[in-house]
């Protein structure tokens, strides 16, 4: 034990300096193949020497880092270092210590591993490293633990303060530089700072992580130093004002655009409004013309009823006569029908008789008579042809029986030999049926045995198919499993999901707060009109109280006047109140060169004005003429009078001016709302693009795991398709092929005897057709020798059918004479009952016809007479309904018109009453009324264009909501009629013209005044950012001149130059300014006037003009570019980008550039110079010695101390202190040699 802690005081000999910094670099179980080595760093400059990948740049990295810049921003991520975590601190008991002296004394920094999160963590310690963390206790407990946690603990508990865990960078760096922006609201950083910082919690060093790792990492160089000067020099230059974005300011300058648009088109709407009131006019005159077209049908109906009575009463009178005259036509049309029925009858009889005497001669009734009398010759022609037929029917069955018989025994002799013919046919046919069942039970063996086969097949295709669906299926569930988030994953986005809502809820209630503040901006808009207009009320009163006072004391003071001469030298013989003043102008009583005097000798009281008389009783004595003591009364009443207005107006005013106040008050918090609720908004958006960010990435993964699989799952189909449409088809096709083949040889023996039988089969149809046609030759002769006998005979069939139909020739005819009989008998009663009284009827018939002639001459000259009635009543009927037709007609045209009027009136219109129309005539009045309607219906009409195109106005203007408003305000009106929903639509437009929209107008011109404002400020702002970077500049350029000890390089300039420098730009900043001064003013802000177009104009250029720098106010350093350039050897070089650098000399002639730039300005950025910089460089021998030995200077001058990383063998500088080499075994010290006096060749000039 003692020879390992020799071995450990061996290589660690810390030195004690005054200076504050960085003393010594530990590394416990690092990189290295040492266990533990230390390098020391105070008190000079050091340089490391060593092999290529020995190490000396990963020393190098660790000076940056332990001023705060991130590990893996400088580590190269070769093969043998993954990041600064898995390289430094390979194990739980690794270990980085820098130890440094703080203005407290000795601390120690520790870097360890936290394998858990896969990140390193920082604590510090409180006291030097032998002390603390590397005693010999806390070697032994590392030694066992193998985890550096339990070395804290034991530090900690033996009384050593060990600081909480650091998890973050920014806190380590807040902590160890001092950085106030940072420690304002953390009380346990500031706790820490004032015990850990390197100067102290008064002294900030926040720069030293940029400054320390320039030289190392070259990248954004100009990008870095543009950032520490505005963070040194402009940190307390913010922009304070936020103005709105310009997306809100160019909506806001479009409300207005569209207030001026809306104003030069509400003329249109005036016109609706004029002719929606037209409208209403026209519907009271209307209902005016209504009820005198009402009264009118009323009179109209009553002459008809009159006129209905009159025609009554002559229809009674003329249908009485008419009755009288009907009975008798009546009475003679009942005798002629008397008579003519009469004559009908005997007519009728006579008709009769000749229609029956044609039927009896048209039935040739002589002949039946003849014929009847023949009927029993008749009864004889049957009795014979009966005999006749019985002879011929017994000769032709004799034939038949004997034909019967020999057709019978062809019949049997036919049969016999068929019957012998079937039975070796079916004998035939045994035979096939027998050999269809062999090849039907061979042919199902052989099947059976095919199916075992298919059987046998299916279950090995099935087994292997099965076995590539299951590949298949398991590729598909690694697909689909590739395509779900992980719980990480998914709690993941479920954080910035959250954080995202939160964010929107936040965002919600601040938008509600805006609302809030808004309205009530709203509320004192309308409080300040009113109490404006209350004051213009009060300022008015004011005025004409302070003229009536004035008017008052030129009555009564005024010297040299009319009045004053009338008052001071009345005449004792003329009331000049009574008489003078009565009749005199009023203005001569003020009039100073009238020279009045009093006439003496005329008779004063002669009431007269030159020749005129006229009773002054009746005018009034004026109130100029009133007495001194009641004018002083009347100023002195005026006086309080005005005092009262005076007081009222004062308080008025204050009102006016606290409403004002308070207006201004809460537009610069709804500005404030606004930009809060933007940068919610952008917070919001932010959030949800990191939340779709790591969503999109996520799900980028997850695609290309999937894709991944999806390349198996295809494989795996591919693989089964193949055996689907290749293998198995094959295997079935060969199968298929040996079965066919078996099958057809089984088929073709089976054909072939069945070939055989079919054979015998045809030739045993043979003997049956010949027998069948033996049989059919001796049947046909059979028959010809029976024809034949039959002819012999006579007895043909023929000769049978005449013999037949002479039998029913003779029975037909006997049977009709019979029927003779009841006709014949009928005739004989008729001629006796009928015919012989046809001479009396037609006698009678004569006398009878002749009646009715005399009859029908009386009823002619009848109905004549009733014809004449008739006529003269329907003449005097048709008159009097013609008058009340000519009523009805009016009637009916007052009542279509009347109906539609009507139809014009919706139930829901409001009617006044005015004056009724003079009904003059008829006509005149339906002209006038049918004019009227069509001048409401046209009216109407375009009342609805004009509606029409006044809601378009309002929804053109959808910016104000004043459609939306419409909306609202006409639903609340609930369903009405068209016409009146029309009506309604126009008053309610004319409500928001006259109520809502100067509201809108109100709140659109305060908000673009408050926006100008803010604008204004902000360029204000701007404009003294101006002056406070050149001034900045100009510092910095001077001293970076002064420091410069490199006569290659002159006239550095660093210009810091915002973003909006340009000449025109600055021209229309300044332009706006003045103009928004002017629009700002009281005058302007007393009125809510809309902006002239030349200061909207003026916005919108500014807008543009600040649009197109791209800066935002909330980051500075997007407003200021830097602009550098340097005299290299009389050539000027601009220093703009990284690129600049490398083009302005060689390699080592732009690395010496930064370097000069940055260490002359390094005590600006870090100004606690009790505290040294380490500044790590690789390979200083890219220098010349004079520029090397220059560097040193001006180190030398800023208190820096150079870690230099350099090849082996490498020459070193006689200002290096502390040398090593680092090498396999770790890392040793060399001594380096005094050198007692000055190199030579360093007496030259520097190049």
């Amino acid at each position: 034990m003692n020879i390992y802690k020799r071995y450990i005081m061996s290589i660690i000999n810390p030195q004690e300096t005054s200076m504050k910094g960085l003393q010594s670099i530990i590394l416990y179980d690092s990189f290295l193949s040492s266990k533990l080595f230390r390098v020391d760093i105070s008190g000079g400059h050091t340089n490391i020497t060593g092999i290529n990948g020995a190490g000396k740049t990963s020393f190098l990295n660790l000076i940056p880092i332990f001023f705060g810049a991130s590990p893996n921003g400088l580590i190269e991520k070769a093969a043998n270092k993954k990041n600064f975590v898995d390289y430094y601190l390979p194990s739980s008991r690794s270990m980085v210590i820098f130890e440094y002296l703080a203005h407290s004394g000795t601390k120690c920094v520790v870097l360890y591993r936290n394998n858990n999160q896969g990140k390193h963590n920082y604590r510090f310690v409180d006291g030097c490293a032998e002390d603390t963390l590397l005693s010999e206790s806390s070697l032994e407990i590392l030694g066992l633990s193998q985890n550096v946690k339990d070395v804290f603990d034991q530090v900690y508990k033996s009384g050593v303060d060990v600081s909480r865990q650091i998890d973050s960078i920014p806190e380590y760096i807040y902590t160890l530089t001092a950085d106030k922006s940072r420690l304002t609201g953390e009380r346990n950083l500031r706790d820490l700072c004032n015990r850990y910082s390197l100067s102290g919690s008064k002294q900030q060093l926040k720069f030293l992580s940029n400054l320390t790792q320039v030289t190392i990492n070259q990248n954004n160089v100009v990008s870095n130093f543009k950032t520490m000067l505005i963070e040194a020099y402009l940190d307390n230059e913010k922009i304070k004002t936020k103005p709105t974005s310009t997306a809100d300011w160019l909506a806001t300058i479009n409300d207005v655009k569209a207030l001026q648009s809306l104003q030069s088109e509400k003329q249109k709407i005036i016109s609706g409004i004029q002719l929606k009131n037209a409208v209403l006019a026209s519907f009271n005159a209307l209902h005016a013309h209504l009820l005198v077209l009402r009264d009118h049908v009323v009179n109209y109906e009553q002459q008809i009823s009159s006129i209905e009575h009159e025609i009554y009463a002559v229809k009674n009178k003329g249908n009485e006569t008419v009755r009288n005259l009907n009975n008798q036509i009546v009475q003679v049309k009942e005798l002629i029908a008397v008579k003519e029925k009469s004559a009908g009858n005997f007519k009728q009889a006579i008709h009769n008789i000749e229609v029956a005497e044609r039927r009896y001669q048209d039935m040739n009734i002589s002949v039946m008579e003849q014929e009847y009398k023949k009927r029993a010759h008749y009864f004889n022609e049957i009795e014979e042809a009966k005999k006749y037929k019985q002879f011929l029917t017994e000769s032709y069955e004799n034939i038949n029986r004997e034909y019967d018989k020999h057709s019978a025994d062809l019949l049997r002799e036919k049969m016999a030999s068929s019957e012998a013919l079937n039975a070796e046919s079916n004998e035939v046919q045994e035979a096939i049926n027998q050999l269809r069942n062999r090849f039907d039970l061979k042919v199902k063996e052989l099947e059976r045995k095919q199916a075992e086969q298919l059987q046998i097949l299916d279950q090995e295709i099935s087994s292997e198919r099965q076995r590539l669906l299951d590949i298949q299926s398991a590729a598909m569930e690694r697909m689909h499993q590739s395509t779900l988030f992980t719980d990480e994953e998914n709690l993941q986005l479920q954080r910035l999901k959250l954080a995202y809502e939160v964010k929107e809820n936040t965002l919600s209630a601040k938008s509600d707060e805006l609302k809030a503040a808004q309205n009530k901006l709203k509320q004192l808009n309308f409080d300040q009109n009113k109490a404006q207009y209350d004051l213009n009320g009060l300022k008015a009163k004011l005025e004409k109280a302070k003229q009536s006072e004035e008017n008052l004391r030129t009555t009564l003071f005024q010297k040299d006047t009319l009045l004053r001469f009338l008052n001071d030298a009345p005449n004792e013989d003329v009331d000049w109140r009574t008489t003078i003043a009565k009749v005199i102008n009023p203005e001569l009583f003020f009039k100073t060169n009238l020279n009045p005097v009093w006439q003496t000798g005329v008779n004063a009281n002669a009431l007269s004005l030159y020749g005129l008389e006229i009773d002054l009783n009746k005018l009034e004595i004026p109130g100029e003429a009133d007495s001194l003591e009641q004018l002083q009364i009347r100023l002195k009443d005026a006086e309080i009078y005005t005092a009262s207005l005076v007081e009222q107006y004062d308080k008025q005013s204050h009102l006016a001016q606290s409403i004002h106040r308070e207006i201004n008050e809460t537009n610069i918090a709804v500005v404030k709302l606004e930009n809060e609720l933007n940068t919610l908004q952008n917070e919001k958006q932010q959030a949800r693009q990191v939340y779709d960010q790591t969503e999109k990435e996520l799900k980028a993964k997850k695609a290309e795991a999937t894709r991944i699989e999806q390349e198996a799952v295809n494989r795996a189909k591919y693989e089964l398709q193949t055996f689907n449409n290749q293998i198995e088809p094959k295997k079935r096709g060969e199968l298929r092929s040996a079965n066919m083949l078996e099958k057809n040889g089984l088929k073709e023996s089976y054909d072939a005897s069945y070939a055989d039988l079919r054979i015998k089969l045809d030739l045993i149809a043979t003997k049956e057709k010949q027998l069948e046609s033996s049989y059919q030759a001796k049947m046909d002769d059979l028959t010809n020798l029976y024809h034949s006998k039959l002819r012999e005979q006579g007895v043909d069939e023929n000769i049978l059918k005449q013999a037949e139909m002479k039998i029913k020739a003779a029975i037909a005819q006997h049977t009709k004479v019979k029927g003779y009989e009841s006709i014949l008998a009928e005739y004989d009663m008729w001629k006796k009952n009928h015919y012989q009284y046809k001479q009396n009827h037609i006698e009678d018939m004569n006398q009878a016809l002749k009646l009715v002639s005399e009859y029908n001459h009386n009823l002619s000259k009848l109905e004549s007479e009733l014809e004449q009635v008739r006529t003269s009543l329907r003449t005097r009927v048709d008159n009097l309904e013609a008058s009340a037709q000519d009523f009805r007609e009016k009637i009916k045209k007052l009542d279509k018109q009347g109906r539609e009027i009507e139809n014009l009136f919706d139930d829901d219109i409001l009617l006044v009453e005015v004056d009724r129309p003079e009904f003059l005539s008829f006509d005149s009045f339906s002209r006038d009324l049918g004019t009227l309607a069509d001048t409401q219906k046209k009216q109407i009409y375009q009342l609805r264009l004009q509606t029409n195109a006044s809601k378009a106005l309002l929804r053109k203007y959808e910016a104000f909501s004043l459609f939306k408003l419409f909306e609202e305000k006409m639903e609340s009106m609930g369903t009405t009629s068209e016409t009146m929903n029309t009506i309604n639509s126009m008053s309610t437009i004319e409500s928001i013209m006259d109520y809502d929209l100067p509201k809108k107008h109100d709140a659109v011109t305060n908000i673009f005044r408050n926006k100008s404002a803010q604008l204004r400020n902000y360029i204000q702002e701007i404009l003294n950012l101006n002056k406070r970077l050149k001034s900045v500049s100009t510092e910095l350029s001077g001293y970076l001149n002064r420091s410069n000890k490199f006569k290659a390089f002159t006239d550095f300039s660093m210009n810091l130059e915002s973003v909006l420098n340009d000449k025109n730009t600055l021209d229309q900043l300044n332009q706006f300014v003045l103009q928004c001064e002017d629009y700002q003013s009281f005058e302007n802000m007393q009125s809510s006037s809309i902006p002239i177009e030349d200061f909207i104009r003026c916005c919108e250029y500014t807008l543009k003009a600040i649009e197109s720098t791209k800066g935002h106010t909330d980051d500075i350093r997007s407003m200021v570019r830097l602009k550098m350039s340097v005299m290299n050897n009389g050539r000027l070089a601009e220093l703009r980008t990284d690129n600049d650098f490398t083009s302005a000399g060689s390699t080592g002639t732009s690395r010496i550039l930064v370097l000069i730039m940055f260490l002359a300005l390094s005590r600006k950025l870090c100004p606690d110079n009790s505290t040294y910089i380490h500044i790590p460089l690789d390979e200083i021998g890219n220098f010349d010695a004079i520029n090397t030995n220059l560097l040193f200077d001006m180190m030398d001058h800023n208190k820096i101390y150079l870690v230099c990383a350099q090849p082996e063998n490498s020459t070193s500088n006689h200002k290096f202190k502390n040398l090593y080499i680092v090498g396999a075994n770790g890392v040793s010290t060399v001594v380096p040699l005094e050198i007692e006096g000055d190199n030579p060749l360093l007496a030259a000039e520097p190049v």
